[in-house]
């Protein structure tokens, strides 16, 4: 070290770089002020369609957690990569608590703005001695994250980028304070609509183009079996949320071949359990449900029902049950003569004859104790008479 450098404890750093490979396929930013633009509007338009009950987030703060981890310093400035800070330094900077921190960090994968490459955790024993001996105390390595635009999905409504927002967003200060943020809505003269369908009447306006619609089969249509297995699929009380997403009407025609072939809304949980045993993840928001839940099901044999054992089992059991009370008559029947015949036995001439024995010794045994009792007196009576003799 040359004279005058300051030793490595204080100026060494020490990270865990992603693996070789780690951003392929991931997208790159055209720049910080563009992509805080982006998320803004992106989060106003999708996330009423993502939220969960006591998921809750509000703009201000999702922006204000974007503006930290895009900061220059923190992410690489021309692809969004490498951004790498603790939930507790972003919570600080940003002026929120760690669980908004790490709720916006869960809407940023959620709504394709962001993704983990690298994924926090505890550090070694020994990576934690090589990071204190140059310093760092720390206990975890930080999760690594690249931001990134949020790329094109089928279904998605046009985004909106209000002025408003484009121009509060692009400011290089700290982050939004007060109400800054406000999803407000362009109105519908600005908003891109895409294809229009032809001009009607000359004095009617263009009208958007229709969107395209699940088939639905009516409740007499060849879909009925369908309509009825989606039905108490939706009504079941562990169906997932996604799945409630669309109306029965949608998977009536996706569901017919496997209500037909017996299955129940058992039998699908069922096999969406065995999935999640097997190792394989089921997503909680799939861009097309019915089409998700097709994909699931092509896995089993659409003969071999998943519950067909266990429901075997349950009606061994009940019929074992059945027989068990149908016999509870007759043994309570042969309990109740047995209980007859006993008492009636107590009235018999063995049973008398046995009483009169019993009977007969216990007269005799007084009779024999008390002709000792009185030998017994006698004897005493005429010890003290001779103690009394005068000699």
């Amino acid at each position: 070290m040359s004279a005058g450098a300051a030793p490595c404890w204080l100026t060494c750093t020490v990270h865990l770089d992603p693996a070789e490979g780690a951003y392929a396929g991931v997208p790159a930013w055209n720049g910080r002020g563009g992509w805080l633009v982006h998320a803004a509007s992106v989060f106003a338009a999708h996330y009423p369609t993502v939220r969960r009950a006591g998921d809750e987030l509000s703009l201000h703060r999702f922006l204000a957690v974007c503006q930290v981890m895009s900061a220059p310093g923190v992410a690489e400035p021309t692809t969004g990569r490498g951004a790498r800070l603790s939930v507790a330094t972003i919570a600080v900077r940003a002026g929120v608590s760690t669980t908004v921190v790490e709720r916006s960090r869960r809407y940023l994968a959620v709504l394709g703005l962001g993704t983990e490459v690298l994924r926090g955790r505890h550090k070694s024993f020994d990576e934690r001695i090589q990071a204190w001996l140059v310093g760092d105390t720390s206990r975890g390595w930080t999760s690594v994250w690249a931001l990134h635009p949020r790329r094109r999905r089928p279904g998605d409504p046009p985004v909106d980028n209000p002025t408003q927002v484009r121009g509060m967003i692009q400011r290089t200060g700290g982050p939004p304070t007060g109400n800054s943020f406000k999803a407000s809505t362009s109105p519908r003269s600005v908003v891109s609509s895409g294809a229009t369908t032809p001009a009607g009447p000359a004095d009617g306006a263009p009208r958007r183009a229709p969107t395209r619609k699940v088939a639905r089969m009516g409740p007499t249509g060849p879909g009925e079996a369908g309509l009825g297995l989606s039905k108490a699929l939706r009504a079941h009380r562990e169906c997932p949320g996604w799945v409630r997403r669309y109306s029965p009407h949608a998977y009536a025609a996706a569901l017919t071949r496997w209500a037909e072939a017996g299955w129940t809304a058992r039998d699908v949980l069922q096999h969406l359990d065995d999935l999640t045993g097997q190792g394989l993840v089921i997503y909680d928001q799939p861009r097309n449900p019915v089409k998700y839940l097709l994909a699931l099901l092509s896995r089993a044999d659409l003969n071999e029902r998943p519950t067909v054992m266990r429901d075997a089992h349950a009606a061994y059991e009940a019929a074992q049950a059945a027989h068990r009370a149908a016999a509870v008559p007759a043994h309570l029947a042969a309990a109740a003569q047995a209980r007859q015949a006993g008492r009636a036995a107590l009235d018999g001439e063995g049973h008398q004859q046995v009483r009169q024995a019993l009977a007969q010794r216990a007269a005799t045994g007084a009779i024999r104790r008390a002709a000792g009792n009185r030998a017994e007196a006698g004897a005493t009576a005429a010890l003290i008479a001779r103690a009394r003799r005068p000699r």
